[in-house]
């Protein structure tokens, strides 16, 4: 970084250009903070700020278009084979293809400010052959916002960029992450819009003009609804203790239960306990799942369809939202918060429990069933605290954000249940309508 600093103070606008060109042809060079001191340069009158991002701006163009030929020349093939030397490997080609293939043109705006992502964006629009015309849109003016921000940044700052330029990257990764969600939201609802129209009139319409049907289906809507709204200000008021640094005692309380109730003898246990969080035992569960909506065959091909979606979500964010704690917060919070095992296993058990419960007559073995549940969720807690010394809160969050994730996802699941329910009973009323005329 110093020798690229020390080019940039001996030629200027030319070390800019290629730096940009060379860092968007995957060549690891820390431009963010590159761009920031062009900004900082700019502020004492050293540089121009215009001939800064125009210079930079055209750097990234050009790299940005031979990352894009590269990808569509050389093809999926070439990445397959030789692509694990730059970190780009099959499978890392393959998630970021299925993304860019739905919602490639909206990533290529955000994506320059997610490092990692930058890198590779414009090799899979290449690729997956998006057209060049929407490629160029998109990926040049994402490129001068991206420098455009940056070295604003640095000019607005000036000589204090260097003592508040982590904070502000940080929240510039997480505000272009949110961003990113917020604008894949919208283009999801625009392209189901008249589907999601129609299923709110039905839902309008069932509430308060035939509020006594469907009554159990909607204390069940209603029941997911606030389990939901609970687990997320649960959430919410956790991540704030936890950032106050308000568990300590907790922590320190359920250890101590937990190493004076368990001694050496209970580690075969304690072991055999917390090999329920395994990927195999974990796979096993998913399995039965499958088997017991297959068996249930009501609804069969939603409740899959929700359980796959649970399955996915839960996966990215027992790895995503560790990282964005760590990446926003660093020391303030515990690596393992939230814990991702503890979100694996409830998120998974849990949806099994539901499916068993869901269509079940049988209340005290629903009964039965929930507290067993309750009593796995414990045991497990215990067994990763006895074994692994793990913070009891790290553990807790887990079991909290993946309970929002479930409850949200178990309320999606019967609204669309419920919707499919009215719109069968009115396929069935225009057919008796028709056989009486």
């Amino acid at each position: 970084m110093n020798e690229i600093i020390h080019l940039l103070n001996e030629y200027g606008y030319i070390i800019l250009f290629l730096s940009l060109m060379l860092e968007l042809i995957i060549v690891p060079i820390p431009n963010e903070a590159l761009m920031s001191y062009v900004g900082v340069l700019c502020f004492h009158g050293k540089m121009n700020i215009v001939l800064s991002i125009i210079s930079a701006g055209l750097g990234g163009i050009v790299g940005v278009t031979i990352s894009y030929w590269l990808g569509y020349k050389l093809g999926t093939p070439f990445f397959r084979k030789f692509g694990h030397f730059i970190h780009m490997g099959p499978e890392k080609i393959e998630k970021m293809s299925k993304w860019y293939e739905k919602y490639g043109k909206v990533l290529l705006l955000v994506s320059f400010f997610i490092p990692g992502i930058r890198h590779f964006a414009s090799i899979i629009s290449g690729i997956i052959k998006l057209p060049y015309r929407s490629f160029a849109i998109f990926s040049y003016i994402g490129v001068f916002l991206w420098i455009g921000t940056f070295i604003w940044l640095g000019q607005a700052m000036g000589p204090k960029w260097d003592i508040y330029q982590v904070e502000i990257k940080k929240w510039l990764v997480l505000g272009s992450i949110l961003l990113g969600f917020i604008v894949l939201a919208f283009f999801v609802v625009k392209t189901n819009k008249e589907i999601i129209k129609e299923s709110l009139l039905l839902i309008f319409e069932s509430g308060f003009k035939r509020f006594k049907s469907f009554m159990k289906l909607k204390l069940i809507i209603l029941t997911c609804f606030i389990f939901f709204v609970t687990f997320f200000i649960l959430m919410v008021g956790l991540i704030q203790d936890t950032i106050s640094n308000e568990f300590n005692k907790f922590n320190s309380i359920f250890k101590t239960i937990v190493f004076n109730l368990f001694n050496q003898n209970w580690h075969v246990s304690m072991n055999f306990i917390y090999s329920l969080s395994t990927w195999k035992a974990l796979l096993a569960v998913s399995l039965a799942t499958i088997l017991v909506i297959l068996i249930n065959n009501k609804n069969k091909w939603l409740e899959l369809l929700f359980f796959i979606a649970s399955l996915a979500g839960i996966v990215i964010l027992s790895v995503g939202i560790p990282w964005i704690f760590n990446f926003m917060l660093g020391s303030n919070v515990s690596k393992n918060f939230p814990n991702e095992k503890s979100m694996l296993i409830l998120t998974v058990l849990g949806y099994f429990i539901i499916m068993l419960i869901r269509h079940n007559k049988a209340y005290l073995l629903n009964i039965v069933m929930f507290f067993c549940f309750i009593l796995v969720v414990l045991l497990f807690s215990i067994s990763s605290v006895y074994l692994h010394h793990l913070l009891p809160s790290d553990i807790a969050a887990g079991f909290v954000f993946s309970s929002v994730w479930l409850s949200g996802i178990i309320f999606s699941l019967e609204l669309f249940r419920f919707v499919s329910l009215l719109k069968e009973n009115i396929r069935e009323e225009k057919l008796l309508k028709k056989q009486v005329e």
